[in-house]
């Protein structure tokens, strides 16, 4: 465990320590010696969404979706499209 900064010093330094935990060494920061939280860099987002990346593919496809529904005609249309 590295040495434990004290909160005055931590706000002074914001920018530093950021620069520290996010390299992945955690920045503990307390007083008294004690430590009362820690600084660390946040797990990266895995589940971005990425426009443009599935253009072509086929994302899901489905027998019961392909064909006519006379009853969603009938729900969209009020009647049968027959």
């Amino acid at each position: 465990m590295s040495k434990i900064i004290t909160i005055y010093d931590a706000k002074t330094n914001l920018s530093k320590y950021i620069k520290q935990a996010k390299s992945g060494v955690p920045v503990y920061i307390g007083s008294y010696g004690e430590q009362e939280v820690v600084l660390m860099a946040a797990k990266p987002k895995t589940n971005v969404i990425k426009f443009g990346t599935a253009k072509g593919k086929i994302i899901y496809q489905d027998d019961a979706l392909e064909g006519y529904d006379s009853d969603i005609a009938e729900m969209f249309y009020g009647k049968d499209k027959d």
